[in-house]
């Protein structure tokens, strides 16, 4: 008989915040500011920056941890110092996660041998996996995998990275770092068409600062069990989300076929449901990206989704979207918090939506013990499992 198949396992990971907490409305209020007499009153413009920002205080947001503060956010700054930002950020939280996350799997830097680091808001050569390197010691001869534009996808590629790695090296241990902070990239935007000034304005208040890591790895006796993945881009849709570099920085660019792909992406995950015998309605719990209210709500509207489903992604996205982290976050609340967490064994989804437009998506199941959430960092709010770092 052949033996049953060992499928790689996800550790719970551990996401890194700053202590800084800023208010949804303060922040809003503060970009806001910077925007009051930039357009003629009354003109297209202006009443489509009052449109944005009805829309931004929507948003189902109550604070967003940031490594800089509002003033910092809002001042005139270049590409050198915003880069600089990004680093320092990096250092202070996106390293204490990886160290946190071998942690509490019991592994050393020497157990590693893949490191898979996601970021969209960092410049670097070398890139920072070197940082990584150091800090963690891991080996000279660990592979690295540094990827660079994947933006809110970057976690949920991570792992599908992962996966198949570990596909091909099944001794292997995968360690994934995600690590992305908006703070610095903030611009007020006066050359913009109508759509493209909401889609700017809109995302200066959506995102927060974040790292997470976790480890991958066959021999893990908890965390998700990751049976298949998926990933899929929408055709046509390549400029729904980038970046457009500038003299004095990166400059977000988003449209409405962002949101608008949604329904499109739900072939690929009924397709990925469907190889386990699943459909929606099987699902215990998903870990989606918070990449807004509609993104949530058309993702679940898809694919058939309870309130309880995706109540990890309005959890999470009460301190905003977290970029490439949000996935690592929401694995994190299933497994924190006793109402989200499913029954070992209980069949998960797991997705990112982000720049392609497209999808890197996972399925498993869950392997969280009761006792989970309570090892590592700092539960905040009885339904976070945290590493606050300041």
């Amino acid at each position: 008989m052949n033996s049953p198949a060992i499928h790689p396992r996800l550790s719970v990971p551990v996401v890194a915040v700053p202590p800084h907490e800023v208010s949804h409305d303060i922040l809003v209020a503060a970009v806001r500011q910077q925007y009051e007499g930039v357009f003629p009153a009354g003109s297209p413009l202006a009443l489509a920056a009052e449109r944005a920002f009805g829309m931004a205080g929507r948003l189902a947001i109550d604070v967003h941890p940031l490594h800089l503060t509002t003033d910092e956010i809002v001042s005139a700054r270049g590409l050198a110092a915003r880069n600089t930002a990004a680093w320092d950020a990096f250092h202070a939280y996106a390293v204490p996660a990886a160290q946190a996350a071998l942690r509490s799997t019991g592994l050393a830097g020497s157990d590693v041998d893949l490191v898979i680091l996601e970021t969209s808001t960092l410049i670097a050569m070398p890139s920072p996996v070197t940082v990584l390197t150091q800090a963690l010691g891991l080996r000279s001869t660990c592979a690295a995998l540094p990827v660079f534009g994947m933006g809110c996808r970057g976690g949920a590629h991570a792992i599908t990275m992962a996966h198949a790695w570990l596909r091909a090296h099944p001794r292997d241990t995968v360690l994934i770092v995600t690590s992305d902070f908006a703070s610095p990239h903030f611009h007020v935007e006066r050359n913009l068409d109508v759509a493209a000034l909401v889609g700017s304005i809109v995302s200066s208040t959506l995102f927060s600062d974040a790292a997470a890591a976790a480890v991958v790895s066959c021999s893990l006796d908890e965390g998700i069990e990751l049976l298949d993945v998926a990933r899929y881009e929408v055709p046509g849709t390549p400029d729904s989300i980038r970046w457009v570099a500038s003299d004095d920085g990166l400059r977000f660019r988003l449209t409405t076929d962002a949101v608008r792909s949604i329904p499109a992406l739900g072939p690929t995950l009924r397709t990925l449901l469907g190889a386990q015998g699943w459909t929606g309605a099987d699902l215990a719990i998903c870990a989606l990206h918070s990449g807004g209210n509609h993104i949530i709500r058309d993702a679940a509207q898809t694919l058939g989704l309870s309130a309880h489903q995706v109540a990890p992604a309005w959890l999470s996205l009460t301190r905003g979207n977290l970029i490439s982290s949000a996935v690592l976050d929401a694995i994190a609340l299933i497994a924190a918090h006793p109402q989200l967490r499913p029954t070992w064994g209980a069949p998960v989804l797991g997705a990112g939506f982000g720049p392609g437009f497209g999808i890197d998506a996972f399925v498993g199941r869950a392997l969280l013990p009761d006792t989970a959430g309570g090892a590592i960092g700092t539960r905040v709010a009885e339904s976070r499992r945290d590493l606050v770092v300041g």
